[in-house]
């Protein structure tokens, strides 16, 4: 999941900005079942294909499986995905496409800022969204919207929580990358939360920093500090900076990253690193028996698996699971009422909690994250555990920033 074999992987696609994924395959995993050829069920997802190109991929393997087993009711589920190219004017003009399509949801969209471009017109149009990686604080605090991720705030937060209050750490410091100023005070107020929670004190905090930028410089500054930790912000490439960085400058600090790094070939990147390594796990760890459907679907499609493949996979999942209980024509509406009028949860042993879509405002669904770490110099996640709930952290959902 290294971002340069991303872009090899989405190369033929990112060019367009829509790709039309086929309702069926010919390499199916699914055994039993006649193949879906009914009226298509259009749904879209809307993703950053330069940095999440697994989950819109993971999406299309669980409803290849689902058309080769039936589908719904002899109908297979069209899924077209909309690369944002990280524009805005693109991310909206791909919402205005998916609803002229006839989308009936969005399913897996995982991007940068999708959600706070596009939440209003879900909304006017009564449209839900299972979102594979929510990322903006748009994503987790907007009615029509459910992640199937825990998301970089509640990510960060339970980052901080490993690193403070597990590991005893009495000068944590903060590097977090962000993308837009909507997120930057998410991020923010994420942390004014935690040290509330937690009655401390992070000695210095540095969000200031955006995607893709040289850290050598930041570092330079938080190391000069006093930091006894490390929390870094972002996504994994930016993070393997960082924690280069930090190796140029002789640093064996313990580093507290987000779950966005939870792939082999980030830990095999920051092998040099003379510290410890510490994630959040927002689903099971790769290798638990929880994911041994997810993982034998992922290889049989050529999917990385990873945190965002499986995001994808159960944002899949979950919206199969609302079309079943729709009631009459499958539109957008009643695919809406389903999603909103849930009250038992969707069981998954990916997954540290229930989760429901539900009524509400807001939905922080995924509320839980498992500790998984890197030894120095091992270049190899090993897991830690135990789940770590949002009530045992007094976590606060994130709110639109105002």
């Amino acid at each position: 999941m290294h971002i340069t074999k991303k872009v090899l992987a989405v190369a033929g696609i990112a060019a367009a900005s829509a790709l039309i994924l086929a309702g069926c395959s010919s390499t199916s995993t699914s055994t039993g079942g006649t193949a879906a050829t009914g009226i298509p069920i259009i749904v879209s997802g809307i993703s950053t294909l330069s940095v999440f190109p697994e989950a819109p991929q993971a999406a299309q393997a669980v409803f290849d499986e689902y058309n080769a087993a039936g589908g719904f009711n002899g109908r297979p589920i069209a899924y077209t995905v909309y690369d944002d190219k990280i524009d805005p004017a693109v991310t909206a003009t791909a919402a205005k496409d998916a609803l002229a399509a006839g989308s009936v949801a969005m399913v897996g969209s995982s991007s940068l800022l999708e959600c706070g471009v596009n939440y209003k017109t879900w909304q006017d149009n009564s449209v839900v969204s299972y979102q594979g990686t929510g990322v903006d604080p748009f994503c987790f605090a907007t009615p029509n919207i459910a992640p199937a991720n825990d998301g970089p705030f509640f990510d960060i937060y339970a980052t901080a929580w490993n690193a403070v209050k597990v590991d005893g750490a009495k000068s944590a410091c903060i590097l977090a990358a962000t993308a837009d100023p909507a997120t930057k005070l998410a991020y923010e107020q994420t942390f004014k939360d935690f040290e509330k929670a937690t009655n401390t004190k992070f000695a210095y905090i540095d969000d200031s920093v955006g995607y893709g930028a040289d850290y050598t410089a930041a570092i330079t500054n938080l190391l000069g500090k006093g930091c006894d930790a490390v929390i870094m912000g972002g996504v994994g490439p930016d993070v393997t900076g960082m924690i280069s960085a930090m190796t140029a400058q002789g640093s064996k600090l313990p580093v507290y990253v987000q779950t966005s790094c939870y792939y082999p070939d980030f830990a095999a990147g920051v092998a040099s690193y003379g510290g410890k390594v510490s994630v959040p796990a927002e689903f099971a760890p790769l290798d638990d028996p929880a994911n041994a459907d997810f993982s034998a679907l992922m290889a049989a499609k050529n999917v990385t698996p990873s945190s965002f493949a499986q995001g994808g996979y159960l944002a899949a999942k979950d919206f199969i699971s609302a079309l079943e209980r729709t009631t009459g024509d499958v539109t957008a509406k009643s695919v809406m009422a389903a999603a909103t009028s849930q009250t038992e949860a969707n069981s998954s042993g990916m997954r540290g909690n229930p989760w429901i879509f539900g009524p509400g405002t807001s939905h922080q669904a995924n509320a839980a994250t498992y500790r998984i770490d890197i030894a120095p110099g091992s270049g190899v996640w090993a897991n830690v555990g135990p789940w770590l709930l949002g009530d045992t952290m007094k976590w606060v959902n994130t709110v639109v920033p105002s």
